[in-house]
């Protein structure tokens, strides 16, 4: 089951909502006011380039993509 974030059009209070399926048009009531007809948000997601992140150097840490030699590696090296 998709989780979805959601505002309500009274109180304005958002929230996150576990719903039946990703076509479900069901109204979600609000947690905060109890007021119906909350509007489903854009949700926002994270993304990143294959490759070292950027502001590390290049290679001499445990896996060679970060310049992390001391142990705990970003890249799980």
């Amino acid at each position: 089951m998709p989780v979805y974030e959601y505002i309500c059009r009274k109180c304005g209070h958002e929230f996150e909502e576990l719903v039946k399926s990703m076509s479900s048009r069901d109204e979600v009531d609000c947690p905060s006011c109890g007021a119906g007809g909350s509007v489903r948000q854009l949700s926002v997601f994270a993304a990143r380039e294959a490759g070292p992140a950027s502001g590390l150097p290049d290679g001499g840490g445990p896996c060679g993509q970060c310049g992390n030699s001391g142990g705990a590696c970003p890249y799980g090296g």
